[in-house]
């Protein structure tokens, strides 16, 4: 179109879609109200928290233990198809989709409109330079995506993040910032859960612990327990101890757990990444099949069942990770735990998070 950026007709072309794909996943919008999470409370909601049901229960029949998939970063740049064959490939029934800073919220219910079953739109991540830079008008967005009613949950936000396997950001926006004042009221006035990322180092645990003991009603799901980039100042979280500590003082506190697998070493310190497992650091990010849950830690998740979920944290650029992630879930978590607390982590938490009921 002549005198139009690409970016400007881009935006133009989504417009343009997006009623219908509002109409084809929701119905007729609805009104906003309070009360459970996503604040629909009507038919729409209904049957999407019914057709979510269906797959988790089509697994079930299958023989296989489902699992709902808090945390995934959706860019683009692969056909959904192929995240829906590596779902079922994996028994994964549910998965959150979340976008980044470049894409927005509405991406995702687009691609939700797709697999109506199978995707559950959460909103834009907080993980790009509007997040980084405070540009509240992110905010402003954000507020009127979670009161829309047409999210279950809300995106992952970063506070300190070093470095990974696919990015170089090396950032800190303070938990106890005015930008994530504003997140966590949303999550708040809403119902809906909210992801953050935080590096646990002991120095920086006190902006978070302010931030959940100011908003209690706030349900918080803290990304990759279990790791442990750096020994010399990750030192309370990176024992079940710890981590017991904060379950029994913050009732509002969930964690996801750490998709490294056993003996990989973080990019930016060559340190172990994962405490959960026995495992031979000499073998680096080798394959060790010998490796297994740590007694300890299986203590901590029987203990509190209801405290954790499953999130691959996958991107395009881990996206051939999906499988490995999955298995190591599977086989060294999930196949350790007793029934009642693998399901309760595989499935049934998230369930309650994004829908604000039990699983029944």
């Amino acid at each position: 179109m002549k005198g139009l950026s690409a970016r400007t007709f881009l935006w133009l072309r989504l417009l343009a879609a997006l009623p219908l794909a509002l109409v084809a996943l929701f119905g007729q919008p609805a009104l906003v109200s309070a009360g459970a999470p996503g604040h629909t409370g009507n038919a729409s909601r209904a049957a999407l928290l019914s057709g979510y049901a269906g797959e988790v229960r089509r697994v079930l029949a299958a023989g296989e233990l489902p699992i709902i998939d808090v945390e995934h970063h959706w860019g683009g740049k692969l056909p959904l198809t192929d995240l829906i064959a590596l779902m079922d490939q994996n028994g994964v029934a549910l998965t959150w989709l979340g976008q980044n800073e470049k894409r927005g919220s509405a991406y995702a219910l687009l691609e939700a409109a797709k697999y109506p079953t199978r995707i559950v739109p959460a909103t834009i991540h907080g993980d790009g330079p509007r997040w980084h830079g405070r540009d509240m008008t992110l905010l402003d967005e954000l507020a009127a995506d979670a009161r829309s009613g047409h999210y279950f949950a809300l995106g992952e936000f970063e506070a300190r993040h070093y470095v990974s396997s696919t990015n170089s950001r090396d950032v800190h926006l303070p938990v106890d910032s005015a930008s994530f004042e504003a997140v966590f009221r949303i999550a708040e006035e809403t119902g809906l859960p909210m992801l953050l990322h935080h590096e646990a180092e002991d120095a920086l645990l006190p902006e978070l612990e302010r931030m959940l003991a100011a908003h209690p009603k706030a349900k918080l799901i803290w990304c990759h327990v279990g790791r442990n980039r750096d020994r010399s100042t990750w030192i309370k979280l990176s024992t079940p101890n710890g981590v017991r500590e904060f379950l029994r003082k913050y009732p509002n506190l969930y964690f996801d757990l750490n998709q490294a697998k056993p003996g990989s070493r973080h990019r930016g310190t060559n340190q172990v990444d994962s405490v959960l497992f026995d495992s031979d650091p000499s073998k680096g990010g080798d394959n060790q099949p010998d490796a297994k849950l740590n007694a300890k830690w299986q203590d901590l998740l029987e203990e509190f069942p209801e405290r954790f979920v499953i999130g691959t944290d996958v991107n395009t650029g881990r996206f051939d990770g999906y499988s490995r992630v999955i298995e190591t879930f599977r086989r060294l978590v999930l196949a350790r735990l007793n029934k009642p607390a693998a399901e309760a982590i595989a499935y049934k938490n998230a369930w309650r998070l994004m829908s604000g009921e039990e699983w029944k």
